[in-house]
Protein backbone atom coordinates (compact mmCIF):
# COMPACT_ATOMS: atom_id res chain seq x y z
CA UNK A 1 0.00 0.00 0.00
CA UNK A 2 1.35 3.42 -0.95
CA UNK A 3 2.03 5.86 1.85
CA UNK A 4 0.00 9.02 2.22
CA UNK A 5 1.49 12.19 0.71
CA UNK A 6 4.14 13.67 3.03
CA UNK A 7 4.01 10.60 5.29
CA UNK A 8 7.58 11.21 6.47
CA UNK A 9 6.74 14.76 7.52
CA UNK A 10 3.65 13.58 9.40
CA UNK A 11 5.81 11.22 11.42
CA UNK A 12 8.35 13.91 12.26
CA UNK A 13 8.46 16.48 15.07
CA UNK A 14 8.84 20.23 15.32
CA UNK A 15 12.41 21.44 14.82
CA UNK A 16 12.25 24.69 16.79
CA UNK A 17 13.01 26.77 13.69
CA UNK A 18 9.87 28.76 12.89
CA UNK A 19 10.46 29.06 9.15
CA UNK A 20 11.19 25.34 8.83
CA UNK A 21 8.21 24.22 10.91
CA UNK A 22 5.78 26.54 9.13
CA UNK A 23 7.20 25.37 5.81
CA UNK A 24 6.59 21.74 6.77
CA UNK A 25 2.99 22.54 7.73
CA UNK A 26 2.43 24.40 4.47
CA UNK A 27 3.78 21.42 2.55
CA UNK A 28 1.52 18.97 4.41
CA UNK A 29 -1.55 21.19 3.96
CA UNK A 30 -0.77 21.80 0.26
CA UNK A 31 -0.72 25.53 0.88
CA UNK A 32 -1.66 27.80 -0.93
CA UNK A 33 -3.92 25.36 -2.87
CA UNK A 34 -5.79 24.78 0.39
CA UNK A 35 -7.15 28.29 0.76
CA UNK A 36 -8.99 27.65 4.03
CA UNK A 37 -5.84 26.83 6.02
CA UNK A 38 -4.78 30.08 7.70
CA UNK A 39 -1.18 30.87 8.75
CA UNK A 40 -1.20 33.99 10.93
CA UNK A 41 2.18 35.39 12.07
CA UNK A 42 2.28 36.92 15.57
CA UNK A 43 4.98 38.89 17.38
CA UNK A 44 5.00 38.24 21.13
CA UNK A 45 7.42 39.86 23.56
CA UNK A 46 10.44 39.78 21.30
CA UNK A 47 10.00 36.40 19.59
CA UNK A 48 7.88 35.22 16.67
CA UNK A 49 4.92 32.86 16.57
CA UNK A 50 2.56 31.55 13.93
CA UNK A 51 -1.06 30.56 14.56
CA UNK A 52 -2.35 27.85 12.22
CA UNK A 53 -6.05 26.99 11.98
CA UNK A 54 -8.79 25.98 9.56
CA UNK A 55 -11.12 28.76 8.52
CA UNK A 56 -14.73 27.91 9.32
CA UNK A 57 -13.76 25.16 11.77
CA UNK A 58 -12.28 27.52 14.39
CA UNK A 59 -13.83 30.63 15.94
CA UNK A 60 -12.12 33.76 14.61
CA UNK A 61 -13.22 35.88 17.59
CA UNK A 62 -11.73 33.41 20.06
CA UNK A 63 -8.45 33.33 18.16
CA UNK A 64 -8.30 37.14 17.95
CA UNK A 65 -9.21 37.82 21.59
CA UNK A 66 -7.57 34.99 23.52
CA UNK A 67 -4.55 34.14 21.37
CA UNK A 68 -3.45 36.98 19.09
CA UNK A 69 -4.14 39.91 21.42
CA UNK A 70 -2.97 38.00 24.48
CA UNK A 71 0.37 37.21 22.84
CA UNK A 72 0.80 40.72 21.41
CA UNK A 73 0.21 42.28 24.84
CA UNK A 74 3.57 41.02 26.11
CA UNK A 75 6.36 43.48 26.61
CA UNK A 76 10.02 42.85 25.97
CA UNK A 77 10.40 41.14 29.35
CA UNK A 78 9.55 37.88 27.62
CA UNK A 79 12.87 38.06 25.80
CA UNK A 80 14.57 36.68 28.88
CA UNK A 81 12.68 33.39 28.65
CA UNK A 82 14.79 30.49 27.38
CA UNK A 83 13.69 29.48 23.84
CA UNK A 84 12.93 25.90 24.85
CA UNK A 85 10.62 27.19 27.63
CA UNK A 86 8.58 29.59 25.51
CA UNK A 87 5.67 27.18 25.07
CA UNK A 88 5.36 26.67 28.82
CA UNK A 89 5.73 30.41 29.41
CA UNK A 90 2.94 31.25 26.94
CA UNK A 91 0.74 28.54 28.38
CA UNK A 92 1.03 30.00 31.89
CA UNK A 93 1.12 33.73 31.15
CA UNK A 94 -0.43 34.53 27.78
CA UNK A 95 -2.92 32.03 26.46
CA UNK A 96 -6.30 32.59 28.12
CA UNK A 97 -7.83 29.33 26.88
CA UNK A 98 -8.15 26.61 29.55
CA UNK A 99 -8.14 23.75 27.02
CA UNK A 100 -4.56 24.22 25.82
CA UNK A 101 -1.68 21.76 25.83
CA UNK A 102 1.82 21.42 24.39
CA UNK A 103 2.38 19.17 21.38
CA UNK A 104 5.53 18.42 19.37
CA UNK A 105 4.31 15.82 16.81
CA UNK A 106 3.48 17.23 13.38
CA UNK A 107 0.93 14.49 12.67
CA UNK A 108 -1.04 15.29 15.82
CA UNK A 109 -0.86 19.02 15.13
CA UNK A 110 -2.21 18.52 11.61
CA UNK A 111 -5.03 16.25 12.79
CA UNK A 112 -6.17 18.67 15.49
CA UNK A 113 -5.95 21.69 13.15
CA UNK A 114 -8.27 19.89 10.73
CA UNK A 115 -10.60 19.22 13.66
CA UNK A 116 -10.97 22.93 14.49
CA UNK A 117 -8.22 23.51 17.04
CA UNK A 118 -5.56 26.19 16.65
CA UNK A 119 -1.84 25.40 16.74
CA UNK A 120 0.80 27.89 17.86
CA UNK A 121 4.22 27.26 16.31
CA UNK A 122 6.92 29.03 18.34
CA UNK A 123 10.33 30.15 17.13
CA UNK A 124 13.16 28.50 19.06
CA UNK A 125 10.89 25.97 20.80
CA UNK A 126 10.40 22.35 19.82
CA UNK A 127 6.97 22.30 21.47
CA UNK A 128 3.93 23.89 19.90
CA UNK A 129 0.64 24.69 21.59
CA UNK A 130 -2.75 23.22 20.72
CA UNK A 131 -5.74 25.33 21.82
CA UNK A 132 -9.44 24.57 21.85
CA UNK A 133 -11.05 27.02 19.40
CA UNK A 134 -13.62 24.82 17.66
CA UNK A 135 -16.70 26.73 16.65
CA UNK A 136 -18.04 25.42 13.35
CA UNK A 137 -21.68 25.62 12.33
CA UNK A 138 -23.84 22.74 13.52
CA UNK A 139 -27.46 21.71 13.63
CA UNK A 140 -29.39 22.54 16.76
CA UNK A 141 -30.86 19.78 18.91
CA UNK A 142 -34.23 18.87 17.38
CA UNK A 143 -36.97 16.25 17.56
CA UNK A 144 -36.12 12.74 16.51
CA UNK A 145 -37.26 11.60 13.08
CA UNK A 146 -37.29 7.80 13.05
CA UNK A 147 -38.02 7.21 16.76
CA UNK A 148 -41.04 9.35 17.47
CA UNK A 149 -42.68 8.76 20.84
CA UNK A 150 -45.93 9.64 22.57
CA UNK A 151 -44.35 10.16 26.00
CA UNK A 152 -40.82 11.06 26.96
CA UNK A 153 -38.06 13.33 25.75
CA UNK A 154 -38.29 14.85 22.29
CA UNK A 155 -34.55 15.55 21.90
CA UNK A 156 -32.39 13.72 19.40
CA UNK A 157 -28.69 13.40 18.74
CA UNK A 158 -27.06 15.76 16.23
CA UNK A 159 -23.96 15.56 14.03
CA UNK A 160 -21.66 17.19 16.60
CA UNK A 161 -19.76 14.75 18.82
CA UNK A 162 -19.30 17.31 21.59
CA UNK A 163 -23.00 18.15 21.63
CA UNK A 164 -23.94 14.47 21.79
CA UNK A 165 -21.58 13.85 24.71
CA UNK A 166 -23.13 16.86 26.45
CA UNK A 167 -26.60 15.39 25.92
CA UNK A 168 -25.46 12.14 27.52
CA UNK A 169 -23.99 14.06 30.46
CA UNK A 170 -27.29 15.86 30.97
CA UNK A 171 -29.18 12.58 31.22
CA UNK A 172 -26.55 10.72 33.29
CA UNK A 173 -25.13 13.18 35.81
CA UNK A 174 -22.66 10.84 37.45
CA UNK A 175 -18.86 10.96 37.69
CA UNK A 176 -18.89 7.24 36.94
CA UNK A 177 -19.99 7.93 33.35
CA UNK A 178 -16.65 7.54 31.57
CA UNK A 179 -15.96 9.03 28.13
CA UNK A 180 -12.97 7.59 26.26
CA UNK A 181 -11.92 9.37 23.06
CA UNK A 182 -10.20 7.59 20.19
CA UNK A 183 -10.08 7.53 16.39
CA UNK A 184 -10.73 4.91 13.71
CA UNK A 185 -9.48 4.96 10.14
CA UNK A 186 -5.81 4.70 9.22
CA UNK A 187 -5.88 7.33 6.46
CA UNK A 188 -8.78 9.65 7.34
CA UNK A 189 -9.33 9.39 11.11
CA UNK A 190 -12.86 9.56 12.52
CA UNK A 191 -13.20 10.76 16.11
CA UNK A 192 -15.36 8.50 18.26
CA UNK A 193 -16.27 8.40 21.94
CA UNK A 194 -16.83 5.25 24.01
CA UNK A 195 -19.17 5.86 26.96
CA UNK A 196 -19.78 3.43 29.82
CA UNK A 197 -20.56 3.35 33.54
CA UNK A 198 -17.53 2.47 35.61
CA UNK A 199 -18.35 -0.32 38.03
CA UNK A 200 -21.50 -1.26 36.11
CA UNK A 201 -20.23 -2.25 32.67
CA UNK A 202 -18.50 -5.63 32.60
CA UNK A 203 -14.73 -5.31 32.24
CA UNK A 204 -14.46 -8.17 29.74
CA UNK A 205 -17.15 -6.61 27.54
CA UNK A 206 -15.41 -3.24 27.63
CA UNK A 207 -12.04 -4.81 26.84
CA UNK A 208 -13.56 -6.64 23.88
CA UNK A 209 -15.04 -3.41 22.52
CA UNK A 210 -11.67 -1.65 22.83
CA UNK A 211 -9.90 -4.56 21.14
CA UNK A 212 -12.26 -4.64 18.17
CA UNK A 213 -12.03 -0.90 17.62
CA UNK A 214 -8.25 -0.95 17.95
CA UNK A 215 -7.88 -3.71 15.34
CA UNK A 216 -9.81 -1.83 12.63
CA UNK A 217 -7.47 -1.41 9.66
CA UNK A 218 -9.86 0.34 7.26
CA UNK A 219 -8.44 3.47 5.65
CA UNK A 220 -11.72 5.36 6.05
CA UNK A 221 -14.72 4.65 8.30
CA UNK A 222 -17.83 6.54 7.22
CA UNK A 223 -19.78 6.86 10.44
CA UNK A 224 -21.25 4.44 12.94
CA UNK A 225 -23.00 2.33 10.31
CA UNK A 226 -19.68 1.17 8.89
CA UNK A 227 -18.13 0.94 12.35
CA UNK A 228 -20.92 -1.44 13.39
CA UNK A 229 -20.18 -3.68 10.41
CA UNK A 230 -16.47 -3.75 11.25
CA UNK A 231 -16.89 -4.82 14.88
CA UNK A 232 -20.03 -6.99 14.88
CA UNK A 233 -19.79 -10.69 15.69
CA UNK A 234 -21.50 -12.18 12.61
CA UNK A 235 -21.18 -9.95 9.52
CA UNK A 236 -23.23 -12.33 7.36
CA UNK A 237 -26.24 -12.37 9.69
CA UNK A 238 -29.38 -10.56 8.50
CA UNK A 239 -30.23 -9.46 12.02
CA UNK A 240 -28.30 -6.52 13.50
CA UNK A 241 -26.29 -7.52 16.57
CA UNK A 242 -25.96 -3.94 17.77
CA UNK A 243 -28.53 -1.19 18.08
CA UNK A 244 -28.57 2.30 16.61
CA UNK A 245 -30.64 4.95 18.37
CA UNK A 246 -31.03 8.67 17.79
CA UNK A 247 -32.51 9.28 21.24
CA UNK A 248 -30.17 10.36 24.08
CA UNK A 249 -32.68 9.26 26.73
CA UNK A 250 -32.68 5.73 25.33
CA UNK A 251 -28.89 5.70 25.10
CA UNK A 252 -28.72 6.92 28.72
CA UNK A 253 -31.03 4.10 29.83
CA UNK A 254 -28.81 1.58 28.06
CA UNK A 255 -25.57 2.88 29.58
CA UNK A 256 -27.14 2.73 33.06
CA UNK A 257 -27.92 -0.93 32.40
CA UNK A 258 -24.23 -1.66 31.81
CA UNK A 259 -24.20 -1.44 28.03
CA UNK A 260 -21.60 0.49 26.02
CA UNK A 261 -22.43 3.56 23.92
CA UNK A 262 -20.32 4.63 20.94
CA UNK A 263 -20.71 8.13 19.49
CA UNK A 264 -18.99 9.42 16.35
CA UNK A 265 -18.36 12.81 14.83
CA UNK A 266 -20.92 13.44 12.09
CA UNK A 267 -23.33 10.71 13.23
CA UNK A 268 -26.72 11.85 14.63
CA UNK A 269 -27.22 8.59 16.51
CA UNK A 270 -25.50 6.29 18.99
CA UNK A 271 -24.34 2.69 18.69
CA UNK A 272 -25.35 0.45 21.61
CA UNK A 273 -23.71 -2.88 22.42
CA UNK A 274 -24.17 -5.55 23.58
CA UNK A 275 -27.88 -6.00 22.91
CA UNK A 276 -30.33 -8.86 22.67
CA UNK A 277 -33.17 -9.53 20.26
CA UNK A 278 -35.61 -8.11 22.79
CA UNK A 279 -33.81 -4.75 22.93
CA UNK A 280 -34.61 -4.34 19.23
CA UNK A 281 -38.31 -4.65 20.10
CA UNK A 282 -38.27 -1.94 22.77
CA UNK A 283 -39.53 1.57 22.09
CA UNK A 284 -38.33 4.59 24.02
CA UNK A 285 -41.72 5.50 25.44
CA UNK A 286 -42.18 2.04 27.00
CA UNK A 287 -40.26 3.38 29.99
CA UNK A 288 -42.63 6.29 30.52
CA UNK A 289 -45.86 4.31 30.27
CA UNK A 290 -47.66 2.32 32.93
CA UNK A 291 -46.41 -1.23 33.04
CA UNK A 292 -49.70 -2.64 31.68
CA UNK A 293 -49.48 -0.46 28.55
CA UNK A 294 -45.80 -1.21 28.01
CA UNK A 295 -46.29 -4.97 28.31
CA UNK A 296 -49.27 -4.90 25.96
CA UNK A 297 -47.36 -2.95 23.29
CA UNK A 298 -44.38 -5.29 23.51
CA UNK A 299 -46.68 -8.28 22.98
CA UNK A 300 -48.17 -6.49 19.97
CA UNK A 301 -44.67 -6.04 18.51
CA UNK A 302 -43.88 -9.73 19.02
CA UNK A 303 -47.11 -10.69 17.27
CA UNK A 304 -46.26 -8.22 14.53
CA UNK A 305 -42.97 -10.01 13.88
CA UNK A 306 -44.75 -13.37 13.71
CA UNK A 307 -47.31 -11.96 11.28
CA UNK A 308 -44.59 -10.38 9.19
CA UNK A 309 -42.50 -13.55 8.95
CA UNK A 310 -45.09 -16.32 8.75
CA UNK A 311 -48.30 -14.97 7.18
CA UNK A 312 -47.24 -14.83 3.47
CA UNK A 313 -45.49 -18.20 3.68
CA UNK A 314 -48.49 -19.77 5.43
CA UNK A 315 -50.84 -18.44 2.74
CA UNK A 316 -48.69 -19.85 -0.06
CA UNK A 317 -48.27 -23.22 1.67
CA UNK A 318 -51.97 -23.61 2.47
CA UNK A 319 -53.26 -22.62 -0.97
CA UNK A 320 -50.73 -24.70 -2.91
CA UNK A 321 -50.36 -27.84 -0.77
CA UNK A 322 -52.85 -27.94 2.10
CA UNK A 323 -56.20 -26.43 1.05
CA UNK A 324 -57.97 -29.09 3.13
CA UNK A 325 -56.75 -27.30 6.28
CA UNK A 326 -58.62 -24.12 5.35
CA UNK A 327 -62.24 -23.83 6.61
CA UNK A 328 -64.70 -24.54 3.80
CA UNK A 329 -66.33 -21.10 3.85
CA UNK A 330 -62.98 -19.34 3.63
CA UNK A 331 -61.70 -21.78 1.01
CA UNK A 332 -64.76 -21.14 -1.15
CA UNK A 333 -64.24 -17.39 -0.86
CA UNK A 334 -60.58 -17.68 -1.82
CA UNK A 335 -61.38 -19.93 -4.77
CA UNK A 336 -64.02 -17.51 -6.08
CA UNK A 337 -61.72 -14.49 -5.87
CA UNK A 338 -58.85 -16.36 -7.53
CA UNK A 339 -60.92 -17.82 -10.33
CA UNK A 340 -59.97 -15.06 -12.80
CA UNK A 341 -56.39 -14.53 -11.57
CA UNK A 342 -53.84 -15.88 -14.09
CA UNK A 343 -50.98 -16.23 -11.60
CA UNK A 344 -50.14 -18.77 -8.94
CA UNK A 345 -50.33 -17.89 -5.25
CA UNK A 346 -46.53 -17.61 -5.13
CA UNK A 347 -46.41 -15.15 -8.02
CA UNK A 348 -49.22 -13.11 -6.48
CA UNK A 349 -47.47 -12.79 -3.15
CA UNK A 350 -44.07 -11.96 -4.65
CA UNK A 351 -45.61 -9.39 -7.01
CA UNK A 352 -47.48 -7.62 -4.23
CA UNK A 353 -44.52 -7.78 -1.87
CA UNK A 354 -42.33 -6.17 -4.52
CA UNK A 355 -44.96 -3.48 -5.17
CA UNK A 356 -45.22 -2.82 -1.44
CA UNK A 357 -41.44 -2.38 -1.18
CA UNK A 358 -41.48 0.05 -4.12
CA UNK A 359 -44.16 2.20 -2.49
CA UNK A 360 -42.38 2.12 0.86
CA UNK A 361 -39.03 3.07 -0.65
CA UNK A 362 -40.55 5.81 -2.80
CA UNK A 363 -42.38 7.35 0.16
CA UNK A 364 -39.12 7.30 2.15
CA UNK A 365 -36.94 8.98 -0.49
CA UNK A 366 -39.22 11.76 -1.69
CA UNK A 367 -39.84 14.93 0.40
CA UNK A 368 -41.65 14.27 3.67
CA UNK A 369 -44.62 16.47 2.72
CA UNK A 370 -45.41 14.12 -0.16
CA UNK A 371 -44.24 10.83 1.33
CA UNK A 372 -47.37 9.98 3.28
CA UNK A 373 -49.58 10.98 0.34
CA UNK A 374 -47.63 8.76 -2.06
CA UNK A 375 -47.78 5.84 0.37
CA UNK A 376 -51.53 6.01 0.98
CA UNK A 377 -52.70 7.00 -2.50
CA UNK A 378 -50.20 4.71 -4.26
CA UNK A 379 -51.23 1.73 -2.15
CA UNK A 380 -54.96 2.31 -2.62
CA UNK A 381 -54.75 2.94 -6.35
CA UNK A 382 -52.36 0.09 -7.02
CA UNK A 383 -54.32 -2.41 -4.93
CA UNK A 384 -57.71 -1.43 -6.35
CA UNK A 385 -56.42 -1.47 -9.92
CA UNK A 386 -54.76 -4.87 -9.47
CA UNK A 387 -57.95 -6.40 -8.05
CA UNK A 388 -60.17 -4.82 -10.72
CA UNK A 389 -57.91 -6.12 -13.48
CA UNK A 390 -57.99 -9.63 -11.94
CA UNK A 391 -54.21 -9.59 -11.60
CA UNK A 392 -54.25 -10.03 -7.83
CA UNK A 393 -56.88 -11.57 -5.57
CA UNK A 394 -58.25 -9.50 -2.65
CA UNK A 395 -57.02 -12.03 -0.08
CA UNK A 396 -53.42 -11.40 -1.17
CA UNK A 397 -53.92 -7.66 -0.69
CA UNK A 398 -55.08 -8.37 2.87
CA UNK A 399 -52.17 -10.74 3.56
CA UNK A 400 -49.54 -8.30 2.27
CA UNK A 401 -51.15 -5.36 4.10
CA UNK A 402 -51.14 -7.23 7.42
CA UNK A 403 -47.56 -8.30 6.74
CA UNK A 404 -46.50 -4.70 6.11
CA UNK A 405 -48.23 -3.46 9.25
CA UNK A 406 -46.55 -6.19 11.28
CA UNK A 407 -43.21 -5.13 9.84
CA UNK A 408 -43.76 -1.46 10.67
CA UNK A 409 -44.33 -2.07 14.39
CA UNK A 410 -40.67 -3.12 14.75
CA UNK A 411 -38.88 -0.07 16.21
CA UNK A 412 -35.42 -0.95 14.81
CA UNK A 413 -35.04 -0.18 11.08
CA UNK A 414 -32.19 -2.64 10.54
CA UNK A 415 -34.24 -5.43 12.07
CA UNK A 416 -37.14 -4.45 9.81
CA UNK A 417 -35.02 -4.88 6.67
CA UNK A 418 -33.65 -8.20 7.91
CA UNK A 419 -37.17 -9.45 8.60
CA UNK A 420 -38.18 -8.50 5.06
CA UNK A 421 -35.43 -10.61 3.51
CA UNK A 422 -36.19 -13.56 5.78
CA UNK A 423 -39.88 -13.33 4.86
CA UNK A 424 -39.10 -13.71 1.15
CA UNK A 425 -36.93 -16.75 1.91
CA UNK A 426 -39.75 -18.32 3.95
CA UNK A 427 -42.21 -17.74 1.10
CA UNK A 428 -39.91 -19.47 -1.40
CA UNK A 429 -39.26 -22.47 0.87
CA UNK A 430 -42.99 -22.75 1.66
CA UNK A 431 -43.74 -22.76 -2.07
CA UNK A 432 -41.43 -25.76 -2.48
CA UNK A 433 -42.21 -27.80 0.65
CA UNK A 434 -45.54 -26.54 1.95
CA UNK A 435 -46.12 -26.31 5.69
CA UNK A 436 -43.10 -28.54 6.24
CA UNK A 437 -40.97 -25.88 4.59
CA UNK A 438 -42.60 -23.18 6.70
CA UNK A 439 -41.90 -25.04 9.95
CA UNK A 440 -38.37 -25.88 8.81
CA UNK A 441 -37.66 -22.24 7.93
CA UNK A 442 -38.88 -20.97 11.29
CA UNK A 443 -36.85 -23.65 13.09
CA UNK A 444 -33.67 -22.74 11.19
CA UNK A 445 -34.20 -19.04 11.89
CA UNK A 446 -34.60 -19.73 15.61
CA UNK A 447 -31.45 -21.87 15.61
CA UNK A 448 -29.59 -19.11 13.79
CA UNK A 449 -30.77 -16.46 16.26
CA UNK A 450 -29.71 -18.64 19.19
CA UNK A 451 -26.23 -18.95 17.69
CA UNK A 452 -25.71 -15.18 17.36
CA UNK A 453 -23.76 -13.14 19.87
CA UNK A 454 -23.56 -9.42 20.47
CA UNK A 455 -20.10 -8.37 21.63
CA UNK A 456 -19.78 -11.85 23.09
CA UNK A 457 -23.18 -11.85 24.83
CA UNK A 458 -25.90 -14.36 23.76
CA UNK A 459 -28.28 -12.62 21.37
CA UNK A 460 -31.37 -14.58 22.50
CA UNK A 461 -30.73 -14.21 26.24
CA UNK A 462 -32.42 -14.28 28.70
CA UNK A 463 -34.52 -16.94 26.92
CA UNK A 464 -31.80 -19.04 25.28
CA UNK A 465 -29.72 -19.46 27.33
CA UNK A 466 -31.76 -18.54 30.36
CA UNK A 467 -30.36 -15.71 32.45
CA UNK A 468 -31.72 -14.17 35.66
CA UNK A 469 -32.91 -10.83 34.44
CA UNK A 470 -34.64 -7.58 35.19
CA UNK A 471 -38.41 -7.93 34.48
CA UNK A 472 -38.15 -5.05 32.00
CA UNK A 473 -36.40 -6.99 29.23
CA UNK A 474 -39.21 -9.25 27.92
CA UNK A 475 -42.34 -7.57 29.22
CA UNK A 476 -42.60 -4.48 31.36
CA UNK A 477 -43.60 -5.51 34.87
CA UNK A 478 -44.25 -3.12 37.79
CA UNK A 479 -41.34 -0.97 38.95
CA UNK A 480 -41.33 -2.49 42.43
CA UNK A 481 -40.50 -5.87 40.86
CA UNK A 482 -37.55 -4.48 38.89
CA UNK A 483 -34.92 -5.07 41.56
CA UNK A 484 -32.19 -6.54 39.38
CA UNK A 485 -29.93 -4.88 36.86
CA UNK A 486 -29.75 -6.25 33.34
CA UNK A 487 -27.81 -9.52 33.11
CA UNK A 488 -25.39 -7.75 30.73
CA UNK A 489 -24.16 -5.59 33.63
CA UNK A 490 -21.35 -6.39 36.03
CA UNK A 491 -22.20 -8.73 38.88
CA UNK A 492 -22.37 -7.13 42.32
CA UNK A 493 -22.47 -3.70 40.73
CA UNK A 494 -22.51 -0.66 42.99
CA UNK A 495 -25.63 0.60 41.20
CA UNK A 496 -28.63 -1.40 42.36
CA UNK A 497 -32.28 -0.83 41.78
CA UNK A 498 -32.90 -0.55 45.53
CA UNK A 499 -30.49 0.47 48.27
CA UNK A 500 -31.98 -2.13 50.59
CA UNK A 501 -31.12 -4.97 48.25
Amino acid sequence: MADMPHADLLRSALTGVLETDVGHLKTIFNFPENADIIFRPIAAGGFSLCAVYTEGMARDDKIADFIVRACQSFDTNAQGVAPESRAEFLLKNAVAIPQARPEYRLGELVQQILGGMTALVIDGCKDGLLMETRGFEKRAVQRTISESVVAGSQEGFVESLRTNITLMRRYVQSPCLITEMTTVGTRVPLRIAILYMKGVTREDTLAEMRRRIKTITAAVVHGLGQLEQLIEDSPFALTPQMMLTERPDRAASCVLDGQIIVLADGAPYALVAPVTLFHLLHASDDTFMRWQYGSFLRMIRMLGILFSLILPGAYVALTLYHPHLIPMALLTSIAETRAQVPFSALTEVLLMEFSFYLINEASTRIPSQMGSVIGIVGGLILGQAAVSASIISPIVIIVVALTGLGNFVIPDYGFTVGTTILRIAIVLVSAMLGLYGLVLSVFLILCHLCSLRSLGAPFMAPVAPFRPHNPDILLRLPLWLQKKLLFLAKRRSWMRKEDSE
